[in-house]
């Protein structure tokens, strides 16, 4: 009986190339083939992780194109942005809108406040006072070594 050609990668799916790949990893691991055959083995393995690899990359766009739309879940499709599918989003409580709120009254305009009188504001020292205070107690400008 002949053996039957392997099947392209790209025509298995991503169920059966893992499989076949985790296989081949076992085969591999055990090293008791020939040099070709672990190397033909090899080939085999990386197409099929591509494979794999590409499978999971379509299923993450998929993923991807669920979005929200107001209080839906819309599928698209990848490649022309179809709608496939809509349906409510599960996650959003089913609740009446609640009614619009008026907007608020314009507030009254308060008077401006007068500005203050000069003689509200303490006046700065006179520069030919001499006498400052420290800010540390105890202790004069002149006992700082600096």
């Amino acid at each position: 009986m002949a053996d039957t050609p392997p099947t392209e990668p790209r025509d298995l799916t991503f169920e059966d190339a893992l499989r076949e790949l985790e296989q081949i990893v076992s085969e591999l691991e055990r090293g008791d083939g020939a040099l070709e055959d672990s190397i033909a083995h090899f080939e085999r393995g990386v197409a099929l992780a591509r494979r794999c690899e590409d499978r999971l990359n379509e299923a993450d766009k998929k993923v991807a194109l669920l979005l929200r739309e107001g209080h839906q879940i819309v599928e698209r499709d990848a490649e022309t942005g179809e709608i496939l599918a809509e349906r409510p989003d599960p996650g959003v409580p089913v609740v009446p809108d609640p009614e619009p709120t008026p907007p608020p009254a314009p507030r009254a305009q308060a008077e401006p406040t007068p500005p203050a009188s000069p003689q509200a504001r303490p006046e700065p020292p006179h520069p030919a006072d001499t006498t400052q205070q420290s800010l540390i107690p105890g202790l004069d400008d002149d006992d700082i070594p600096f």
